[in-house]
């Protein structure tokens, strides 16, 4: 197995494992609220950190679930340019969008990692219903973002192995 293979595989189950957390992110806000809910509905005194820890939980779930969006395929695209090129057109086009993006993210991670970094430096806390230091949801950026530069990298590598992820290459239906 290649080394790049070998990478691939190993930032999946990196993806795959966050995938899993965003989707218990949403499980835990959605129980959270209804709790919430439930308890102000009674009559009884509001926990206070669910609107806090649901804006946190939104950020985890998009920033860790992104990559694994990404690696199924299950994201939104816009393919009206891709529609009208020819298969190798498409080929170099698809090539060069994940080239921008990876670098894109490589960019975004590394200004996350500077601020994360500076707020750890200061010791900067978040005050609101939980005191945190601001730093652990700074954090969570760079990670994100890396993780969706290194799946873009992995899709130039499967695209030029001769081995694109099926979805890449199918086109939406039009709808008018």
């Amino acid at each position: 197995m290649t080394a790049l293979r070998l990478l691939d595989r190993g930032v999946g189950l990196v993806i795959e494992a966050f995938g899993l957390v965003a989707g218990a992110v949403i499980a835990f806000m959605a129980l959270a609220i209804s709790a919430e809910v439930l308890v102000r509905a009674l009559g009884l005194p509001a926990f206070g950190w669910t609107l806090e820890l649901s804006e946190y939980g939104l950020l985890v779930v998009g920033f860790l679930g992104a990559p694994w969006v990404l690696r199924h395929s299950d994201h939104i695209r816009v393919d009206v340019v891709l529609r009208s090129a020819s298969p190798r057109g498409r080929h170099w086009m698809l090539l060069l969008a994940n080239g921008i993006s990876a670098l894109a993210c490589f960019v975004l991670a590394w200004y996350a990692t500077v601020a994360a970094a500076e707020a750890q430096a200061r010791g900067a806390l978040l005050f609101k219903h939980l005191v945190i230091p601001q730093w652990w949801i700074l954090a969570i950026l760079p990670v994100g973002v890396a993780l969706l530069g290194f799946e873009f990298v992995a899709r130039i590598a499967r695209r030029l192995a001769g081995r694109p992820p099926p979805q890449e290459d199918e086109l939406g239906e039009a709808v008018l």
